[in-house]
């Protein structure tokens, strides 16, 4: 069941036996109500950092290039990107629009300063990309330039997202969604001096974060026998 910020933050203070009511907005608070907040959405990006590779964490990508032109920034894509944190530098493919995915191939990374070396010249002849790199700004940049039309596409992953109006809800799947609320009783616990309260908090955490990491972390292959 999908939980709001509001409803997490309530949910805290009720669990915490905490004085009062509330809260009835996330927005402007102050004192303890404040801290449960607070708590709340600490806990939430959290959890997002706690693993590079969660699933919830990553999105597609596409970008069409242009002729002549070999830098992209995160905003060119398709759809344009506004949490870029990092591209996932192994997926990035590219085809040729007019011919279509039969043309796909891997694009191969090297370091900025081989392409730049390589590819930022004057001189430099358009055609099929083969090579890319990341700028310090983060733009994508190609080498070298394409000749046409191409279609790039790959994996990035997300930058935090924090909540922050009451309608929020975390980013992961609804079904972990009392994950900052076990968090937030751990926090609370801890700042507190509350020992019953920790430990609670830590063991449904644990219960329901090892069910979250089953379901969202990318299976481990296992490597093939050598002959």
């Amino acid at each position: 069941m999908s939980m709001t910020f509001l409803q997490l933050a309530a949910r805290l203070r009720q669990e915490v036996l905490a004085s009062g009511t509330g809260p009835s907005t996330v927005v402007g608070q102050a004192g303890e109500l404040k801290r449960i907040c607070d708590w709340i959405a600490e806990a939430d990006e959290e959890i997002q950092q706690e693993y590079d590779e969660w699933k919830f964490m990553v999105g597609d990508f596409t970008l069409n290039t242009v002729a002549d032109d070999g830098s992209y920034a995160a905003s060119d894509c398709v759809t344009p990107i506004t949490d870029l944190r990092n591209w996932k530098l192994e997926t990035f493919k590219i085809y040729l629009s007019a011919t279509g995915v039969s043309d796909e191939t891997r694009l191969r990374w090297i370091d900025y300063q081989a392409w730049y070396e390589k590819y930022n010249t004057g001189s430099q002849t358009s055609g099929r990309p083969i090579h890319f790199t990341i700028g310090n700004d983060m733009s994508i940049k190609l080498g070298p330039k394409p000749s046409a039309v191409y279609r790039v596409s790959g994996e990035y992953q997300k930058s935090v997202d924090t909540m922050t109006a009451d309608a929020d809800v975390p980013v992961y799947p609804a079904e972990w969604h009392k994950l900052p609320l076990y968090l937030g009783m751990m926090k609370y616990g801890r700042s507190t001096g509350a020992a019953e309260v920790y430990q609670d908090g830590e063991r449904l955490y644990s219960k329901m974060l090892r069910r979250m990491e089953r379901s969202q972390l990318p299976r481990v292959r296992m490597a093939g026998s050598l002959a």
